[in-house]
């Protein structure tokens, strides 16, 4: 976000180191905060998700730290010094990511979203720097209405400020083309 500062970061690790210790926490877990938009530095404790969550994706690109891998590691017997992490100095942020969800589903007049069906005649990603897609299908892959509408994951890193981040996102989306389903991108687009 772009109105989290290095002090309100530090605040929010440091609760959440916290949290993992009072609950004598033994494993990867991502804890979520939610921060008012007017007033930046007051924030409360939404959840803790002791599985991945899709967008464990931000978290590596701005950590450097792969969260599955990690997870792995430590399921395996691994403590966190072993893998080279210490709560006491978490990573340093390295700029700004942004995730979006590319689903197939089509926007009713209502702001309803119905999931979509349908053949990708065509599945073309974007790729280059600080670019990265999570994704199941290519082109031929067929898109099943009774299951997740979950295309793709778009994540976009940025070492510089927030802005860079948007406009990586904004190029990225327009090169992304999909065919054959209805999906979501002019809405993220927009």
């Amino acid at each position: 976000s772009p109105f989290i500062s290095h002090a309100l970061r530090t605040r929010l690790i440091g609760d959440a180191v916290r949290l993992a210790r009072a609950t004598r926490y033994k494993g990867l877990c991502t804890f979520e905060f939610l921060i008012d938009a007017d007033a930046p530095e007051t924030y409360a404790f939404m959840e803790a998700n002791a599985s991945v969550q899709v967008e464990h994706t931000v978290t590596e690109e701005v950590t450097g730290v792969d969260l599955v891998q990690a997870q792995i590691a430590i399921a395996g017997g691994q403590r966190l010094a072993d893998l080279g992490l210490d709560p006491a100095t978490p990573p340093p942020a390295r700029g700004h990511a942004i995730q979006v969800r590319i689903n197939a589903e089509t926007l009713q007049d209502d702001g309803a979203t119905r999931p979509s069906a349908g053949m990708l005649t065509r599945f073309d990603p974007p790729s280059g720097p600080g670019i990265r897609i999570d994704t199941g299908v290519v082109a031929g892959s067929t898109i099943h209405p009774s299951y997740d509408s979950l295309v793709a994951k778009l994540i976009v890193h940025a070492p510089g400020d927030f802005t860079a981040a948007v406009k990586r996102l904004r190029r990225a989306l327009d090169e992304f083309h999909i065919a054959g389903a209805p999906t979501n991108l002019n809405v993220q687009r927009n």
